[in-house]
């Protein structure tokens, strides 16, 4: 065959030949036409890159060109040889085949899914940096950072009475938190933490809208961010359904946690703050009201106003739950012994029952508790007649590895204020019953929990989470009538928080009536090396994965 002066590389008219093959399959023709393999579908790209040629543009403007345009392009070596004889370079016509080349999905077949996802969707990753997990004494919700200053937003019921608070960015990262504002009635709360200690996060963009251009308009895409499980940022999408001058109505699932969270509109602005769910009575997602942006402007700027009177939190890192599990062997082994010693884990204190609960104490007590529903069952079906039991005590425990998933290596230690009568109302009763009189006891709480201190030697622990429990308490029988209402403490504390340097393990328990006054526990011997014998698989088991892991 005679090669003239025009013909271009074999490598590139293989690479057009595979290109077309590639297309004619995906595109065959229709039935009972016949096309010749010369007279393409696709001249028009061959033409516009002619065109650009004669018009004298540079061989980089023209692969631009290709590379963004969406036209079909001829690829078979007629074609490829005609765009050579009119001037293209050798870089023009592999950008050509290389456009014509199907997408790896597209030769995947018929079973090939594609994706398909909107822009909040794709703006999750940058949003979900503004967002944090905000921790009280009370519980946990969401917030969002929304200054540069370091100010945070979250809902006023998240944080409630507390009187300490804090910010989790991620799971290994923690810091104090101020609290400048509040605002009971819009349910709104701006607290101040150290961005110094966050290098990662992003400040949210607020939605400045006008009446020309709404910051969301019913029917908009939204999305919030929120932190139900475990400090994880969960994703939800909805609609707006209503857009109120106060207020936004929307579809979108708020979980529990997310409360407190932002609301972003479809480019990813902050328009409101996530606060209740209104629950479908017909087992439906129901709808979900949200505080709009523009009613915080008050809370705002009297948080920013206290910023200057008020002492800047510093960036210190705060101990976080762990990652990690107890060991499943350990908490079998427990549930499988016959004896189990609950003495060193309660002690009374004044006017407090105190509970140290470590997971094998935690998980003992409910695998007897268990127990002893199983016998009491079992004595209602102890005759002849009766069905046999449909499960044993061992049915109970065949789930044990994702049960005990939930008991992280944690001290908690509990303060329940002790119920107690009056002297006079004793005095009363017992001159009462002297007459022949019965008169009831009123039992009251002696105290109410205000916060607790614990120290290994001489240095006081920090806890994961200080958190407080409200008891309520509304008893009558024959011989006794209650109706209070109190505090109880709940504290968890790192698997190290007591151990053999210690020496000697001191608690101290404050009473809300008495804040500034102490009343003293010095842990027995007994009871330490409990809690540290209890620990002990979880440590073994941690060293054993660091040095398996080992280079």
């Amino acid at each position: 065959m005679r090669i003239n002066k025009y013909s271009i590389p074999l490598a590139v008219i293989f690479a057009g030949i595979m290109a077309l093959t590639i297309v004619a399959q995906e595109a065959p023709t229709a039935p009972g036409i016949t096309q010749p393999a010369h007279q393409s579908q696709f001249a028009s790209g061959n033409q516009e890159v002619l065109d650009l040629l004669k018009a004298g543009m540079s061989p980089a403007v023209i692969v631009a060109k290709i590379k963004a345009t969406q036209t079909k392009f001829d690829t078979s070596p007629i074609a490829l040889n005609a765009l050579k004889t009119g001037g293209a370079t050798d870089e023009i016509i592999l950008a050509v085949i290389e456009v014509s080349m199907p997408k790896k999905e597209e030769t995947t077949g018929s079973t090939s899914k594609r994706r398909v996802t909107d822009e909040l969707s794709i703006k999750f990753k940058e949003l979900q940096m503004t967002v944090v997990t905000v921790w009280s004494e009370f519980g946990h919700g969401t917030g969002f950072i929304f200054d540069e200053r370091g100010l945070v937003m979250t809902n006023q019921h998240v944080i409630g009475p507390s009187e300490i608070v804090s910010v989790q960015f991620d799971p290994r990262i923690r810091v104090p938190a101020r609290i400048l504002a509040v605002d009971p009635q819009k349910d709104v709360a701006v607290l101040w933490i150290d961005l110094a200690a966050l290098p990662n996060a992003i400040v949210a963009k607020i939605a400045k809208g006008t009446e020309a251009d709404p910051a969301v308009i019913e029917g908009e895409r939204v999305m919030t961010i929120g932190s139900p499980l475990n400090q994880r940022k969960i994703m939800t999408t909805g609609i707006a359904s209503k857009v109120e001058p106060r207020a936004i109505i929307s579809d979108i699932n708020i979980n529990h946690g997310n409360s407190g969270g932002p609301l972003f509109n479809s480019i990813g602005e902050v328009v409101g703050i996530t606060t209740f769910g209104d629950l479908s009575t017909q087992g439906g997602p129901g709808i979900s009201g949200i505080v709009r942006i523009e009613e915080t402007a008050a809370v705002v700027d009297l948080a920013i106003g206290k910023m200057s009177l008020t002492e800047k939190p510093d960036a210190r890192l705060l101990p976080v739950d762990p990652t990690d599990k107890y060991p499943f062997e350990a908490i079998k082994d427990v549930v499988e012994a016959k004896k189990f010693d609950f003495k060193p884990y309660f002690f009374n204190e004044a006017s407090f029952h105190v509970t140290l609960m470590t997971p094998l104490m935690t998980y003992r007590a409910e695998s007897e508790a268990r127990r002893e529903a199983e016998k009491t069952k079992n004595k209602r079906t102890k005759s002849k007649d009766s069905m046999p039991s449909t499960s044993t005590t061992a049915d109970q425990f065949q789930n044990w590895r994702e049960y005990i998933g939930e008991y992280k290596p944690i001290l908690i230690i509990t303060a329940q204020p002790a119920l107690g009568e009056s002297f006079w109302g004793a005095v009363g009763r017992g001159v009462a019953a002297n007459y022949g009189i019965h008169t009831q006891a009123n039992l009251r709480f002696k105290t109410d929990f205000y916060r607790m201190k614990l120290f290994c030697g001489d240095k006081e622990v920090a806890p994961i989470h200080p958190g407080k429990v409200y008891r309520l308490m509304n008893e009558r029988s024959y011989f006794i009538k209650s109706n209070d209402a109190t505090y109880a403490g709940a504290y968890s504390y790192p698997a190290d928080a007591v151990n053999e340097s210690c020496g000697v393990v001191r608690l101290e328990l404050f009473s809300e009536k008495h804040p500034n006054k102490a009343e003293n526990k010095t842990l027995d011997k007994k009871t330490v090396a409990r809690i540290i014998a209890d620990f002990q698989p979880y440590f073994l088991s941690k060293a054993e994965n660091t040095l398996s892991v080992a280079p």
